[in-house]
């Protein structure tokens, strides 16, 4: 597939507002967005954003200052990145699915004092249960899409000079904040210019951009897949299809597929190879497929490529720190993958090295750790100067003195060819459903719980092929349902492990170390005992529930009220589970249901048209309020009983 004729010609040393302004030019009665039945155009996104820009000068906005963004994805959403960037700002999306605690020190760490807030959110979040210092709110309106361009330009007009003219924003400067899991146990905030937004989906060599593409913006906004969704269409004259579901399911993803007849998608690789099990037919309308953030499965890539033959499968590769994607490998139609998956040689605008402890380059064929330059390459991290410095270095192979080099921690080889083969990590980062986590952060946080001694955290893979995290904790007396709990309380769902097994004492291997080869041996112990007691299926609704819940999440003794994420499920798993729902009982159950009804009692009930049952499930709000009560009193009494 020549993928030339249909590309947007793009200068990387530019910024993302000046591009996005030459193709509003080029395309301004195209469509730009879709959502549900609403379409706005380029001239109209265009227009919208500019009037967001000068509402946030207006504010006292200045150049290179962070704007908060609590939005889901949207339209409106869309338009306020859009704007925070015209500015001369640069947005932070925070997630408010993380745990409070979470949110405030992001908050406090990047020092928030303007933040944009989705209508329906600010009816709905208490934002000052994660913000303890001064910020202020703007609430981002809905029914921007109902201005026409000429609409939006009288309001600019009468806003006045001083408010809307444009700062000159250079490819240097802030685009995005982005927070990922930090060794320490605290998070760090990845600082990405316009530069690498521009090289990612200008004339891109993996895949192909331009105006007959509609890709799909199926990423949270606090993920960095999103970037290449929102500007690989943007930037290039394509549309954004917007899937406005916080939490959609298989078949809301495979309907937005034919609804808006997407050409190009992103998938994770655990969401990819659920797509394969379950709903492979819904991916036929696609050219382009690209998979990653995680090891992908040889079987599963090899049923895709015969049931998609006119689909171009990439298996994209890259760390946040250099802008979404640094390497990128198309997957030979005619040749079924029997080994692993390559993650193939650098894109547009990216310089790879495989070098050795002293960074010198190893010979091809050998293996040392992967760097990767040029454009994409992430100005730091915020407020950590000293992790900058160990993590960005000089490049020695660049003529400019100031290019940087990302280390990024992945022990490789590169074949003859180029092409660059993954073989694992130099320390103990892993990606699990698309996201990176430090398996130390979750030892720090663990160990942190006065009860726990020691901890240990290993990734392990079940007998049919899924990843988890299981963590093993010291001493032997410890209730591990109130450790999850806790957790749950201070991380993301996705860095919560999937089982924690209490053991007397850590296997130490002859130098003294946890021997952690001995552990991944272990079978992980169940939780169910301090779990609330079990209780019989009062009908067969929840007995094919907790069948289904019980083969998805690879566990037995599931009790009729015991929370799904407390049991160690992942988003992923909810999905899965709908899946299954679906089978079994119809379109009965949304995604968004189960994750707000995530127990089988409660899910039944809804599935059931109890609306007594279903709505009597305690809220999450209430759930953390009572679990923080039960943790402060644990950590008293352990505290007490330790000092005595």
């Amino acid at each position: 597939m020549n993928f030339s004729d249909r590309q947007v010609s793009g200068d990387r040393s530019a910024s993302v507002c000046s591009t996005f302004s030459a193709v509003a030019t080029r395309f301004a009665g195209a469509t730009a967005l879709i959502c549900a039945d609403i379409r706005v155009s380029y001239a109209n996104l265009d227009a919208i954003s500019t009037l967001i820009g000068a509402q946030l000068r207006r504010a006292g906005l200045r150049r290179g200052q962070l704007v908060g963004l609590i939005a889901h994805r949207s339209i409106e959403a869309t338009a306020a990145i859009l704007g925070i960037l015209k500015a001369g700002g640069a947005y932070l999306p925070l997630d408010i699915s993380y745990p409070p605690e979470l949110l405030k020190y992001i908050c406090r760490d990047s020092d928030l004092s303007l933040t944009l807030v989705e209508q329906a959110l600010s009816e709905t979040v208490d934002v000052n249960s994660f913000w303890s210092g001064k910020t202020r709110y703007i609430t981002l309106s809905e029914g921007l899409t109902g201005r026409s361009a000429d609409g939006a330009a009288g309001e600019i007009g009468r806003a006045g000079d001083a408010a809307t003219s444009e700062p000159a924003i250079g490819a240097n400067d802030l685009a995005y904040v982005m927070y990922t899991s930090g060794s320490t146990g605290s998070p760090k905030g990845v600082m990405v210019p316009h530069r690498g937004i521009v090289r990612l989906v200008s004339d891109c060599n993996f895949v192909g951009l331009g105006p007959d593409e509609v890709i799909l913006h199926l990423a949270p906004l606090s993920f960095d897949a999103s970037t290449f969704e929102l500007w690989g269409a943007l930037l290039n004259g394509g549309q954004l299809a917007v899937v406005p579901a916080p939490h959609p399911s298989l078949d809301d993803i495979v309907e937005a597929i034919r609804v808006n007849r997407v050409t190009t998608l992103w998938l994770t690789a655990g969401l990819f190879h659920l797509m394969v099990e379950s709903r492979l037919d819904g991916l036929q309308p696609l050219r382009q497929l690209i998979v990653g953030g995680d090891v992908l499965s040889p079987p599963h890539v090899a049923k895709a490529l015969k049931a998609l033959p006119s689909c171009r499968i990439v298996n994209g590769y890259g760390p946040t720190e250099n802008t979404t994607f640094t390497c990128c490998y198309t997957i030979p139609q005619d040749q079924p993958p029997s080994g692993p998956i390559p993650i193939g040689s650098a894109i547009q605008g990216t310089t790879v090295y495989v070098l050795d402890a002293n960074r010198r380059p190893v010979p091809i064929g050998e293996e040392g750790e992967l760097y990767a330059g040029g454009a994409g390459v992430a100005l730091g991290y915020l407020n950590q100067s000293d992790l900058t410095a160990e993590k960005f270095v000089e490049d020695p192979f660049a003529r400019q003195t100031s290019a940087r080099l990302y280390r990024t921690g992945d022990r490789v080889r590169q074949r003859p060819d180029g092409v660059v083969e993954f073989l694992g990590r130099v320390d103990r980062q892993i990606k699990l459903n698309g996201k990176r986590i430090e398996l130390d952060a979750i030892e720090a946080h663990l160990r942190s719980e006065v009860t726990v001694r020691d901890a240990a955290v290993i990734a392990r893979v079940d007998s049919v092929g899924r990843r988890s995290m299981a963590a093993f904790v010291t001493p032997g007396d410890l209730d591990p349902h109130l450790l999850r709990q806790s957790l749950r309380a201070q991380l993301p769902d996705f860095m919560v492990p999937a089982s924690i097994t209490v053991l007397e004492s850590l296997p130490l291997s002859p130098n003294g170390k946890v021997d952690r080869t001995r552990l991944a041996c272990l079978e992980p112990a169940s939780e169910s005992a301090a779990c609330p007691a079990l209780s019989r299926p009062n009908g067969s609704t929840q007995s094919q529930l907790r069948d289904i819940v019980a083969n998805a999440l690879g566990r037995d003794g599931i009790g009729l009220e015991d929370n799904f994420f407390d049991l160690g499920a992942s988003s992923l798993d909810l999905i899965r589970i709908h899946a299954k729902l679906v089978e079994a009982f119809g379109l009965v159950l949304t995604a968004v249901d189960l994750f707000g009804h995530p127990n089988i009692k409660a899910a039944a009930a809804k599935i059931d048209g109890d609306i007594e049952g279903a709505t009597t499930f305690i809220s999450t709000a209430e759930r953390a309020s009572k679990r923080s009560v039960a943790l402060r009193r644990a950590r008293l009494a352990a505290g007490r009983t330790r000092t005595a």
